[in-house]
């Protein structure tokens, strides 16, 4: 049997993707006990020092309440952790048990998750917008492929497309012409249904997000921030803490009178005329770019473990101006960074790996990074060398 430690009640993190890993750091330094579910032994994180590790055969289906079932089984009855997802996906299946798991688990926002599982369908969130007053972009779903063309054809280009469905094979492509549309037909028939959305100009540095930890519609911590570069398009890359009252109040707006508990955010971008325009919204789970959160003075996992136990929260108000870098989606964005904005290297940067605490996943993410490279390199020799003779 597992047993609980002198420390308090187990948080249990779902996945320990380099997202996973930051929300393990935060909590356990804080001598939280922890312990992590994972499909994936060759992850960086599962080499963590944080926490312990239990590998399970699928954390992304209904086969997790198996796991969850399992491991409750062996841990005291009166246990009851705490359970952190780290994707939609996770989100979804846990709020579809939230009664049953009640027994034996803790979920920030299990009494709400009849009000928040629909937010997590992107082709409900023009009707919310709308129903709160924010702009939200001209949208049509697409539901069959064969409706491609009158589909867009009352749509002004470019235009941007999303999967409805979490975790698909693409997150966004921004096409400029019907041309280049029909061009990705094939990736999108894997999706489908799909958002088509009429794209809202600007770079990424646009783009600005509000995260709220919330318990019964009640704000106890914010944190805003703005992202520097996206790649792929649609995953955050670099990102600054940039404190707004108006992206607060966009945030607030948008979670207004839904009385919804747990971690929350709202991803926006100013257009060309100076107006926000929603993208999408995050429920139920921290963004992958908590560690930007944590690094400048609002842990949010930390928060969000002590409010389900009833705890006294830590300190929670954003300060500082330390970057974010996601060198997992992208390898040289410190050089990126150097090379664009200087300044903010200068002010101290955090990494999704790198912990001087607890080096072996940074080693283990170099040392893997550094293969695949190797490997890439050779079969572009061997290709180029058959395509020579």
């Amino acid at each position: 049997m597992l047993g609980t430690t002198m420390m308090g009640t187990p948080a249990v993190v779902i996945g320990l993707c380099a997202h996973g890993l930051g929300i393990v750091r935060d909590i356990a330094r804080a001598g939280v006990p922890v312990i992590a579910l994972e499909v994936d032994q060759t992850l960086p994180g599962t080499r963590s020092r944080w926490g312990r590790v239990s590998f399970v055969e699928d954390i992304n289906g209904d086969m997790l309440i198996s796991a969850l079932q399992d491991l409750a089984s062996r841990l005291p009855g009166d246990c009851r952790p705490v359970l952190i997802p780290t994707n939609d996906r996770m989100v979804q299946v846990l709020g579809q048990h939230a009664a049953y798991l009640s027994n034996s688990y803790r979920l920030s926002w299990g009494d709400s998750a009849g009000r928040l599982l629909p937010l997590l369908d992107k082709s409900k969130i023009e009707e919310r917008c709308n129903g709160v007053g924010l702009n939200y972009p001209r949208t049509r779903l697409l539901d069959d492929l064969s409706e491609l063309h009158d589909t867009v054809r009352s749509l002004s280009f470019p235009v941007i497309v999303k999967p409805v469905r979490p975790l698909s094979s693409f997150k966004t492509i921004v096409v400029r012409s019907l041309r280049a549309l029909e061009r990705e037909r094939g990736r999108i028939e894997e999706c489908v249904p799909v958002l088509i959305q009429e794209f809202i100009e600007g770079g990424d540095d646009r783009i600005h997000f509000g995260a709220l930890y919330l318990d019964e519609g009640k704000v106890l911590a914010r944190f805003e921030g703005r992202k520097l570069y996206s790649r792929p398009m649609g995953h955050t890359t670099i990102a600054v803490p940039a404190p707004d009252d108006e992206v607060n109040a966009l945030t607030v707006c948008f979670f207004d009178g839904l009385d919804l508990s747990g971690p929350v955010s709202l991803e926006v971008k100013m257009g060309c005329d100076g107006r926000y325009w929603v993208i999408e919204p995050t429920v139920g789970r921290t963004d992958f770019w908590t560690g930007l959160c944590s690094a400048n003075g609002v842990n949010f996992p930390l928060i969000e473990y002590a409010a389900t136990l009833g705890l006294p929260l830590p300190l929670c108000q954003q300060k500082g101006a330390r970057t974010w870098l996601n060198g997992e989606r992208h390898s040289m964005a410190l050089a990126w960074l150097v090379l664009h904005r200087p300044r903010a290297v200068l002010s101290g940067f955090v990494g999704v790996y790198f912990d001087f605490g607890d080096m072996t996943p940074f080693l283990a993410s170099t040392f893997g990074g550094a293969k695949s490279m190797l490997v890439r390199a050779r079969q572009r020799i061997r290709e180029a060398f058959r395509n020579g003779r």
